[in-house]
């Protein structure tokens, strides 16, 4: 019987060396931090340790010189520091910015996720549908109410014809007036005789003034004809645009379904694509170098090389769906820590089958014919191993190994490897702790001999068709034990059948993601084109509106143009009119001049009765004019009314469109919502890993403008202390100075006073001015000095006082004429004294 107990410590080995690395690896840098600081602190000490009595002045200017260029160095590399932590300081306002714009939109973009169900998708589209009616419905109203803003424009523009019409008839009525009064002034002048010339030259003025008339109504007449006709097509130009624009928005209409059906069999596409991206990324497997494994389940000799391969080629991914999954954790009573993972059996029996998966796929890799099996005795098999397990530490359990063959199943083969696997909060985490505590055992196990890799490669049970396996997790401790076997009845062994392990092949899943892709590129073709020819008939819609606005315009300038040519062609009439009236008039004056008495009388009463009658159909025509004034501010108001209502139906037609347009944006974030969520979220754990990567450097530059600053600091405290150093030698110096220049000053005035001091010497003594002897005192060179070595004055020959002279007669003795060395000779003695203590004042003085 093979050997049935394989030990791994391989997960806690290497855990536990990554830890000493890292501790090593600090201690190292807190080593060197000290070292450098320590060197520091001697550099910045050995400036200030020699006294000043051992500096020149010389040197001490030299370290202030040194000393400054330092301080000057480390102010601009501390400028040069500040202004790097200025500007990571903005790098991290930038970046907290742009934190706060995507967590805004991944918030939005979250909330369409959660709102993305089926469905609200179809309450969406359902919405879509019925605010696009509505905007039809709409743009039937703004249509309608347009129409009614061209009738009422009608309106006004015929109650403004008639309006002038009107006034045309009381300009002529006016006129007629005038013209009557004017009858009347000529037969009252025919009738008293005056102005016979004048009465002819006003008929003959009439008369040019009518031919004038006639021409000028003619050309009028020419141009309001004209001008209608520009009305009437500019009406038929409007009709067309309006026609056109109507054929332009069905189009449009047509094309903007044709886009939303597009852009959501892009969505499912896309939905369909991301979806199978999602399982092949989420799909684990461990790719096994090439020449791993040997003939008949052995592994190759080079097995550190090929691991090293191994743990490089093969990293976990993570499974979106498997982190959902919540484990248990109960209470460790060692910490009273959550920490301890409590599987359901359904959770056994996913993590096996998942594990089982992987290590099928590995033996397909390595060309071994045995295969894994999952059964409900396999998964009860590794669950009595693990909660049986009474070891603490990370140690095989021999008796739950020897016991689970008594009271579970007998077997003929039996191998286990074990690996702590530590708390795991969900599903994820258990796969990801399995999966690199596999990559452990394949490729990290040369302390072991390689024995665990043979368990997981399926060396041990090459030759066996079958392999029954399970994952148990040992309840005291999280230790996972991948435990494997050969039974002795596989009958027992399969009761309930054996269970579904999933491949980790993707072949297929990539041929239905290849599939998916060209039908998505053809959806995304099909939708660039919808795209297109949806945007050509905006555009068409567009320019058509403009044209309808264009030929509106149009229309109502032609409208007002008839409108003034109608006016100025019943103007042109009244006045031909007016004066025809006066032609008449003056023909009538210059006939009457030839008529008698009576018939002139009976001319003038004529006229005044015309002249009354007139002046009545000028007030019925003014009556007429008032009434067509009130209709046209009527017709005006209405339109007005109708122009106000056009608007409104104008801006309705817009906000349905606003609510079409918010409504399909909706659609596109409930169909769009994952992939707009993932990428949102990438947007947003960016926009905080360049936060975080800011603040870490703007803490970085921070901390080295904090030790600029130091630097300068120290810097500028050793100028200061180089400076002092300097300072006391420059004010000894200074004082030494002036103790010698006021040395030198008291010794000449010593000596003037000296030399102002006459001494008198004899044979054995010596005399002052006033003839008083004087003792102590030694002379040298006809120089006198007191016991301290201080000169006092000068040996004079010639005698200067009377008093002198009597103490000289007294002591019976004149003053010595040059014979020195007489005068010395008894004096020796007091010279020795003297040099003795000239030699201890000068060592004083100095």
């Amino acid at each position: 019987m093979k050997k049935n107990i394989k030990t791994l410590y391989t997960a806690t080995a290497v855990a536990t060396l990554l830890m000493v690395a890292k501790t090593q690896t600090a201690q190292a840098a807190t080593s060197n931090a000290e070292t450098k600081t320590n060197s520091e602190t001697t550099t910045a000490t050995g400036a200030t340790t020699t006294t000043p009595a051992q500096v020149t002045k010389e040197t001490a200017q030299a370290d202030v010189n040194k000393a400054q260029e330092v301080v000057n160095d480390q102010q601009a590399e501390a400028n040069g520091a500040q202004k790097a932590v200025d500007t990571a300081n903005q790098k991290v306002k930038d970046a907290q910015a742009k934190v706060d714009s995507t967590k805004a939109t991944l918030d939005e973009a979250t909330k369409a996720k959660q709102e993305a169900t089926q469905e609200n998708i179809d309450k969406t589209k359902s919405d879509i549908s019925q605010a696009e009616s509505d905007i039809t419905s709409k743009q039937n109203e703004a249509s309608q109410a347009e129409s009614n803003v061209n009738t009422k424009q009608s309106a006004v523009t015929q109650a403004q014809s008639d309006v002038n019409t009107s006034k045309a008839k009381v300009d002529q009525a006016t006129a007629d007036v005038n013209a009557k009064q004017a009858s009347v002034d000529n037969a009252q002048k025919v009738l008293d005789g005056t102005d016979a010339e004048q009465i002819r030259k006003n008929a003959d003025d009439a008369q040019k003034a009518v031919d004038s008339d006639k021409a000028n109504v003619q050309v009028k007449t020419t141009d309001a004809t004209n001008k209608a006709t520009a009305v009437s097509e500019a009406q038929k130009a409007v009709d067309t645009a309006q026609t056109a624009a109507q054929t332009a928005k069905t189009n449009s209409d047509t094309t903007s379904q044709k886009l939303a059906e597009a852009q959501s069999a892009v969505n499912d596409a896309q939905t369909k694509v991301n979806s199978i991206n999602d399982q092949i990324n989420s799909v684990n497997r461990i790719e096994m170098p090439k020449g791993y494994a040997t003939h008949k389940g052995g592994l190759a000799s080079n097995l550190d090389e090929l691991g090293k391969q191994g743990l490089a080629m093969n990293k976990y991914k993570d499974d979106e769906k498997a982190k959902q999954e919540k484990i248990e954790l109960a209470v460790d009573p060692a910490d009273n820590v959550k920490s301890l993972v409590r599987l359901t059996a359904d959770q056994q029996k996913e993590i096996t089958l998942w594990t089982a998966g992987i290590l099928n796929d590995i033996r397909k890799q390595l060309g071994f014919s045995n295969r894994i099996v999952v059964t409900n005795k396999s998964l009860e098999f590794a669950k009595y191993i693990a909660d049986n397990s009474t070891i603490a530490g990370l140690e095989h359990d021999d008796k739950a190994l020897q016991d689970v063959r008594k009271n579970v199943l007998q077997i003929r083969i039996q191998s286990e490897s074990i690996g702590f696997g530590g708390a795991q909060a969900t599903m994820n985490d258990l796969q990801e702790s399995v999966y690199y505590l596999m990559l452990q055992m394949l490729f990290d196990d040369a302390y072991s001999n390689w024995g665990h890799a043979m368990q997981i490669s399926g060396g041990d049970f090459y030759g066996m068709r079958d392999e029954y396996f399970g994952i148990g997790i040992r309840p005291q401790n999280n230790i996972i034990g991948f435990e494997t076997f050969y039974p002795e009845d596989p009958a027992k062994a399969d009761e309930g059948g054996r269970l579904t392990i999933p491949s980790v092949d993707t072949t297929e899943l990539q041929a239905e993601l290849t599939t998916a892709q060209s039908d998505l590129n053809t959806k995304s073709n099909a939708l660039t084109s919808a795209k297109s020819a949806n945007d050509e008939a905006q555009s068409a819609l567009t320019t058509a509106n403009n044209n309808v606005a264009t030929a509106q315009t149009n229309l109502t300038n032609a409208q007002k143009a008839k409108t003034q040519a109608d006016s100025d062609l019943e103007t042109a009439k009244t006045q031909l009119t007016t004066d025809e009236a006066k032609l008449a008039s003056a023909q009538e004056a210059v006939q009457a001049l030839s008529a008698d008495l009576a018939t002139k009388q009976a001319n003038l009463q004529s006229a005044k009765d015309t002249l009354e009658e007139s002046k009545k159909n000028l007030a019925r025509a003014e009556s007429d004019l008032t009434a067509k004034q009130n209709a046209l501010t009527e017709a005006e108001n209405e339109l007005k009314s109708a122009q106000d209502t056009l608007t409104s139906a104008k801006q309705a037609v817009s906000d349905a469109q606003a609510k079409v347009d918010s409504l399909k944006a909706k659609l596109d974030s409930l169909t769009n919502a994952e992939p707009n969520y993932e990428s949102a979220k990438t947007a947003y754990d960016k926009a905080v890993s360049d936060l975080e990567t800011a603040q870490n450097n703007l803490k970085s530059a921070e901390n080295v403008n904090d030790e600029a600053q130091a630097k300068l600091d120290s810097a500028k405290s050793e100028l200061a202390k180089a400076q002092a150093v300097l300072d006391k030698i420059l004010e000894k110096e200074r004082a030494e100075e002036a103790l010698k220049k006021a040395e030198e000053e008291a010794k000449e005035a010593a000596v003037k006073r000296a030399q102002a001091t006459h001494f008198y010497q004899t044979e054995s003594k010596l005399f002052d001015a006033q003839g008083k002897e004087v003792t102590g005192y030694v002379v040298k060179d006809n120089q006198v000095y007191d016991a301290k070595g201080n000169l006092v004055g000068v040996v004079s020959k010639k005698v200067m006082t009377r008093e002198l002279h009597r103490a000289l007669v007294k002591a019976n003795t004149l003053p010595q004429t040059g014979n020195e060395s007489t005068v010395l000779a008894g004096l020796g003695v007091a010279l020795i004294g003297l040099g003795s203590m000239l030699g201890v004042a000068k060592r004083k003085r100095q």
